[in-house]
């Protein structure tokens, strides 16, 4: 019928018009990459679908003239012409479709591509930088009074920043508790607002901190320092992906070759480090910030520490902080306060509350009367109002904040302080009835923070005074902790639900460090203790795996349940290095070739990856295979070569030595060390 044959017409030359409108739009909106409307077929088709709509047009045109309407809309005559062009319209308006889709998901795929590219950023950082010195630094800023810290950086901090200074590197050394953290917050703003105006000048900060074990690793400081630089560079990220790919951190020294090679393109790059004192690497630490200082001259560093680093050079610029503090003011309160505190913020401040609790200006003159002489006085006094009652909490809390591995959370404490030795199980029964009461029973001695809801020690100087003989001889001696010994293993029988059991994370990250003589604070394990971790093992024979695999899953999280499940105890206790243990599961007939983890390793090679070397010296004796490789191709003895541990690769080649019969060429060739 001639309207229903006219109508189809119509619809075939609207959806081309809606089709190329569409392309229209993606084009100037740039939604895809348009890689099939560049094309030259691409410009032909359109050149083509032209021709046949003014070919179209101008059959029409010449039909209005010569006929009427009515016999127009009949189409009576060259009826095959104009059903070819609309035939080729409809070919085009196909063709044009495929393009739209292809562009479409050519797009889509760079789209994917970019945001895989993002996350492997995002966890490549998260990789070579397991420290939230932003979180940190944020922290310190909330402390930080109003016009404090004036005289330092109007003074050391300002010749220190100016491009004609002389001065490369400056030190800042005060007593625990003197305000050093916050001053060095203070200075990296300031660093900030200095450099501002100035071209290729960028500032570097990093925080030590005793509350985080893995923020005193030297490896992290640079990487910290490295990720704060790939804000500018990201090409340092690239540099960095093949290490992360095979899960193997970098040595120091190639991170400070990276950051020096980074370094160049800038006129300035000023580092901040605080509290080098509170890692166990500080000598470390301070030779790798000598090495940058000395190997670039557009480098200026600052450090803060509680002791005078073991250096002479007249680049560095050393300050006492608060020696020769004046007491100026008539006033009785700052008078005493100045004089007690001897310059030590921390004093201050754990007098501020007990004073301001005074009703009267004579209750305000006694308290400063009784007020402590020192600042372990003052930890004296707050450990022997806590009541009786609570003294068990308040230890148990304590003694977690002084001997943990990594931070922890209100909830996680909350759950540990209620364990005792022997536990299978923890029900409501057992749990604090407001994990809030933790905070006011060790008021003065911890801090809350309330976005992160962690929970640590409200300053150095508790642990000094927790793990100082002075404690042990006075009225507080029930709180004294030795540094030598820790924890006693808490093996619970707990489902992997970390919302119904907040400590599950830590304990299962943390337990068997707490467990190694390798790792302080540890202890001798005793037969008891042996069986209730061999018990614990054991688990993974029942349905599902038990305890065991879900303890595996935890340390394993991107891993597939099955990985987890066939990764042999004696590979997590060679990681560990828990002789005892790994002498047990030996003796017990375990596969010291057994290839488990991430990387599919043999207990032998994440032993040398440790730098466990007794336990190296056991498998070795129990015929550990030290040529077998991992997935990352990498053997037992490249790893202790690539991980630097000098005592591991001497018992290696010994053993290779003795009992295989390799010369020195064929160890030279085994080891492949040339190759790093």
């Amino acid at each position: 019928m001639p309207t229903a044959r006219s109508a189809s017409y119509s619809g075939e030359l609207f959806a081309l018009k809606a089709i190329l409108e569409q392309m229209q739009a993606d084009h100037s909106d740039e939604k895809g990459v348009q890689a099939g409307a560049s094309s030259s077929s691409f410009q032909d088709a359109l050149l083509k679908a032209n021709t046949v709509l003014e070919e179209i047009l101008d059959d029409l045109q010449r039909r209005t003239t010569r006929q009427s309407r009515l016999a127009k809309l009949g189409w009576p005559s060259k009826k095959g012409d104009l059903e070819g062009s609309i035939a080729q319209l409809e070919r085009l308006k196909t063709y044009f479709i495929l393009v739209i889709l292809n562009d479409r998901s050519v797009a889509e795929k760079e789209t994917a591509h970019s945001i895989d590219a993002v996350k492997t950023n995002e966890k490549t950082k998260t990789w070579i930088c397991a420290v939230d010195f932003g979180s940190m630094h944020r922290k310190a800023r909330s402390l930080c009074q109003p016009g404090t810290g004036a005289w330092f950086i109007q003074g050391p901090l300002r010749s220190w920043i100016a491009p004609e200074g002389k001065c490369r590197m400056l030190s800042l050394e005060g007593k625990s508790g003197s305000g050093k953290t916050v001053l060095c917050s203070t200075a990296i703003e300031a660093v900030k607002d200095a450099i501002a105006t100035r071209t290729s000048s960028q500032v570097i900060y990093y925080y030590c901190s005793f509350h985080l074990t893995t923020s005193q690793e030297l490896v992290y400081l640079l990487g910290a320092l490295l990720v704060q630089l790939s804000e500018s560079y990201p090409e340092i990220l690239d540099e960095l992906q093949e290490s992360f790919k095979r899960r193997a951190i970098p040595q120091p020294d190639e991170l400070v070759s990276l950051l020096l090679k980074f370094t160049k393109p800038l006129s300035e790059l000023f580092i901040v480090v605080d509290a080098i004192n509170e890692s166990r690497k500080s000598a470390q630490i301070l030779d790798a910030l000598l090495t940058l200082l000395e190997s670039s001259h557009n480098i200026r560093i600052m450090v803060t520490s509680t002791t005078l680093p073991p250096v002479s050079n007249p680049t560095i610029n050393i300050l006492r902080l608060f020696n020769g503090y004046r007491n100026t003011s008539s006033v009785a309160l700052r008078l005493v306060l100045l004089e007690k505190a001897g310059g030590m913020f921390r004093y201050v401040q754990c007098q501020i509350e007990p004073l301001a609790a005074q009703k009267t200006g004579r209750d305000v003159i006694l308290a400063l009367d009784r007020m402590p002489e020192s600042l372990h006085g003052t930890y004296e006094t707050i450990l022997c109002r806590i009541p009786s009652y609570d003294r068990e909490i308040a230890r148990e809390t304590l003694l977690w904040l002084s001997s943990g591995y990594q931070e922890i959370t209100l909830a996680e404490l909350s759950e540990a302080v209620i364990l005792t030795k022997g536990d299978k199980s923890i029900d409501d029964d057992c749990r604090l009835f407001d994990p809030q009461v933790i905070l006011s029973i060790c008021q003065g001695l911890i801090v809350y923070d309330e976005r992160t809801t962690f929970v640590a020690l409200a300053h150095s100087s508790v642990k000094a005074f927790l793990t100082s003989d002075a404690i042990k001889h006075g009225p507080a001696a029930y709180y004294s902790l030795d540094e030598t010994e820790g924890f006693t293993a808490h093996l619970a029988k707990v489902p992997d639900r970390r919302k119904t059991y907040p400590l599950l994370k830590y304990a299962a990250e943390n337990w068997a460090s707490h467990c190694s003589p390798s790792w302080p604070p540890g202890y001798p394990l005793v037969d008891a203790e042996i069986d209730g971790i061999l018990s614990f093992f054991d688990t993974r024979h029942l349905p599902g795996g038990g305890n065991y695999t879900s303890w595996t899953q935890m340390l394993l999280s991107e891993a597939p349940a099955e990985q987890a499940r066939r990764t042999e105890p004696l590979y997590y206790a060679a990681s560990y290095g828990i002789i005892p243990l790994v002498d047990r599961l030996i003796q017990s007939g375990a596969n010291v070739n057994a290839a488990g983890g991430r990387n599919d390793a043999t207990p032998l090679i994440v032993a040398c990856f440790r730098g466990q070397e007794a336990t190296v010296q056991r498998l070795l004796e129990a015929g550990a295979d030290p040529i077998i490789q991992d997935a990352a191709e990498m053997c037992s003895l490249e790893w202790a070569v690539r991980r630097q541990h000098r005592g591991t690769v001497e018992i290696l080649l010994s053993h290779m030595r003795k009992s295989m019969g390799i010369g020195s060429s064929d160890l030279c060739w085994q080891c492949r060390a040339c190759k790093y």
